[in-house]
């Protein structure tokens, strides 16, 4: 038997015809007219070679190949309509599924943050498996939205010329603010652009935005600042400013993960762009119940954040 040439609804047929022993029944219970379920019994037969189901007085009795075929049919056929059903009749407390997400560490600890706690209750077995991009900006890697992760979730301003077929969705923006330690010697509860540029600065370093801007800005107005230290993420760099007389500027919902370090939170003093923390998915998630739950629980989280969104 070749499976390719082989009309895979004739599988139906066939269940009907075991469940029913009798065409007409089972043309009706597939929607099929009684000379099409004789025409689709004829060519079961030939596919298998066999009668299938012969005629006796007490109707028609199954052959010793359709009986032993009857069971993998049915399996396969419950398996496919269980697919089927969980596509379209999603329910997050039944599901095990695991959720491969790139998600930037700021994203982790104010998104994520907050989100596992609405999971936990509505989807216990659900599972997220999260990988961090080298750098804070760096977008995902060519067609890995397509053959990996489920969902990306970072600052990603270059994302929509990256990969096509790709969807992108603003999940919030928020201002940024300059962060000193508590006692630092030239910083009391101020910040103006010359202590700012005369500072020591740690700064996370990425491509197209951030350092580069906030020096550009600075060298039109004839200043420069010392970057000491750059580091590839956000979480290091309360610990390094509240050690230090370095300063930084940072998101605004940055230092609310870090309370207990009472750092300074100041304005900055120049014009800086938002931070814009951005959701990607690839289309072919678009129709996906589980994909599109948990895409809006995200948006929910997103929207409730307090101090997130400006």
């Amino acid at each position: 038997m070749n499976l390719q040439s082989t009309d895979l609804n004739l599988l139906l047929v066939f269940e009907a015809l075991m469940d029913e022993r009798n065409v007409t029944r089972a043309a009706g219970r597939v929607g099929l007219s009684q000379p099409a379920m004789s025409n689709a019994l004829a060519r079961l037969r030939r596919t298998f070679d066999d009668p299938l189901l012969v005629r006796t007085p007490e109707g028609m009795a199954p052959t010793p190949l359709a009986q032993t075929l009857i069971v993998p049919v049915r399996q396969a056929l419950a398996s496919l309509r269980g697919a089927l059903d969980a596509h379209s009749n999603f329910n997050p407390a039944e599901t095990n599924r695991t959720f491969h997400l790139l998600a930037n560490d700021y994203a982790e600890m104010t998104l994520l943050a907050i989100l596992i706690g609405s999971l936990s209750h509505e989807a216990k077995d659900l599972t997220l498996r999260v990988y961090r991009p080298r750098t804070l900006f760096q977008p995902p890697p060519a067609n890995s939205l397509v053959d990996f992760y489920d969902l990306a979730i970072g600052f990603y301003p270059d994302l929509i010329a990256f990969e096509t077929g790709i969807r992108t969705e603003l999940l919030w923006e928020e201002n940024n603010v300059c962060i000193a330690r508590p006692d630092h010697p030239e910083i009391h509860g101020s910040m103006t652009i010359d202590k700012f540029a005369a500072a020591r600065h740690v700064s996370v370093f990425y491509k197209s935005q951030g350092t580069g801007l906030i020096d550009t800005i600075l060298e039109q107005q004839g200043l420069e600042r010392k970057q000491t230290i750059l580091v590839p993420h956000f979480a290091s760099v309360p610990f390094l400013v509240a050690a230090s007389d370095l300063i930084a500027v940072v998101p605004q919902g940055l230092p609310n993960c870090f309370n207990h370090l009472r750092l300074q939170v100041l304005p900055v003093p120049i014009e800086i762009a938002p931070f814009r923390l951005t959701m990607a998915w690839h289309e072919r998630y678009d129709n996906d119940p589980a994909h599109a739950w948990l895409r809006d629980r995200i948006r929910e989280v997103s929207s409730g954040r307090e101090g997130g969104s400006e």
